[in-house]
């Protein structure tokens, strides 16, 4: 009687073909998780700051404001009705852990937003290096991107066209997430 202790090469093999089969098709899925997440991000942030516009509004009517708003406990100055495109109140608008370094916005075109969850840089006139972003054709704007991609053709923007009677433009572009 022989003892059967082990597998064939056969079984062995088959059981590789196996798990090479559901590797190649589970991989991409996992590779495309990412992109949606960054794009998710990007258009959550957009949304959020329309919220905040709203909320931003409702105040300026409560309080009868033309050049400023109390907000959350910050002041939000306002530039022809709306908030001015700035980093700082930005980050009192969305309430999110943003960069205070400057260091690395001057590179934000090349080099990958690493300093915190997201990155931000305002305060861009048309003719400055931005990215193009549909609809932001004067005034200034800020923009926010994702940790791991450059300012490019994966951000989110508010622009202030600074132009009476004209509401911000708030979008994202989200092709390159």
């Amino acid at each position: 009687m022989r003892n059967n202790n082990g597998f064939t090469l056969i079984e062995l093999v088959i059981v590789i073909i196996v798990l090479g089969v559901l590797a190649a098709t589970a991989i991409p899925k996992f590779i495309n998780l990412q992109h949606d997440a960054s794009r998710a991000v990007v258009q959550s942030i957009s949304g959020t700051l329309k919220t905040a516009m709203d909320f931003v509004n409702a105040r300026k009517e409560i309080d009868n404001a033309d050049l400023k708003v109390d907000y959350n406990g910050n002041t939000i100055t306002l530039e022809n009705g709306y908030p001015t495109p700035d980093a700082t109140q930005m980050r009192y608008l969305l309430d999110m852990d943003l960069p205070t370094s400057n260091a690395w916005t001057f590179n934000w075109l090349t080099v990958p937003c690493d300093d915190s969850e997201f990155c931000i840089v305002g305060n861009r006139g048309v003719g400055d290096q931005v990215p193009d972003a549909p609809g932001f054709d004067s005034g200034s704007a800020v923009f926010f991107w994702p940790n791991g991609y450059v300012l490019d053709s994966c951000f989110a923007y508010y622009a202030n066209l600074e132009i009476d009677g004209t509401a911000p433009i708030i979008g994202f572009v989200d092709t390159g997430c």
